[in-house]
């Protein structure tokens, strides 16, 4: 048993169940709470400089930070969370979820405490527990606009090369919101795509030295033999070869006088 099943089994009286459904409920309620007025949400958002000045709950409340858009919008991306979260909950078991969320939170802490500056957001729910889904179920069709049918792996590799582009063209900010918001799903998945990658190149090698011992057995083996005396069509080029009704070679030497009836 690897180190990582073991410390599973040893932390397993502590998951929490359902914990993304408690986050949805949070950001939900931030929501309207600022759609009421109620609360701001510049409170909730996580930068390290006010954490240092004694405001510690933003290191939890960031996760509860609702997205900003319309309230339409808002409704469907936190559906979508709480779908993907529930199907990778059922998949994997609630304590290996906790932990996949917990090392997007670490990781997230970790990139404010390097950018002290920055806001960092929850974009490590999102992102990352989107591209677990999607790496699992990679043939789950997804419905644009409720009529076009998309692969789930094609949104994901659109959503790769995105963060491909930030990392490239982005400033340091945005390259660590990208780490954090990847960075869990590398850990809990890197080992297994190396595997996959590994066996992807032996199948093509396999495929390869197969094809290539074929023709070579092909270039090999003479089109004509005759199954009498094994003269072949390589070393008696000249030797006129006839086939009977049943498929068998002969040379003119051995050929019956009387062929078989087809």
């Amino acid at each position: 048993m690897s180190p990582f099943h073991k410390l599973e089994r040893w932390l397993q009286p502590l998951a929490l169940p359902h914990v993304l459904l408690a986050i949805v409920a949070g950001q939900t309620f931030f929501y309207i709470a600022a759609m009421l007025e109620v609360v701001n949400l510049e409170r909730l958002v996580l930068a390290w400089g006010l954490v240092e000045q004694g405001e510690w709950w933003r290191l939890a409340s960031f996760a509860l930070m609702p997205p900003a858009s319309h309230w339409a919008l808002v409704a469907f991306a936190l559906y979508m969370v709480y779908f993907l979260g529930d199907t990778l909950e059922k998949e994997w078991g609630t304590l290996r979820l906790n932990l996949f969320l917990l090392t997007g939170w670490a990781l997230t802490v970790g990139a404010s405490w390097i950018a002290p500056e920055a806001v960092m957001g929850n974009g490590f729910i999102s992102g990352s527990v989107f591209l677990a889904f999607a790496y699992l179920n990679p043939n789950f069709t997804f419905y644009v606009f409720f009529i076009l049918p998309v692969r789930v792996k094609w949104l994901a590799l659109i959503t790769w090369v995105f963060y491909g582009y930030t990392l490239i063209t982005g400033g340091t900010v945005d390259r660590l919101a990208v780490l954090a918001s990847t960075g869990n799903f590398l850990i809990f998945f890197g080992a297994r795509i190396v595997s996959d990658l590994r066996s992807g190149k032996r199948h093509m090698e396999g495929q390869r030295r197969r094809v290539v011992e074929r023709r070579e057995a092909e270039a090999a083996d003479p089109r004509h033999r005759c199954v009498t005396c094994g003269k072949n069509s390589e070393t008696h080029q000249d030797e006129d070869f006839r086939y009977t009704a049943d498929g068998q070679c002969f040379c003119s030497e051995h050929l019956p006088r009387r062929l078989p009836a087809p």
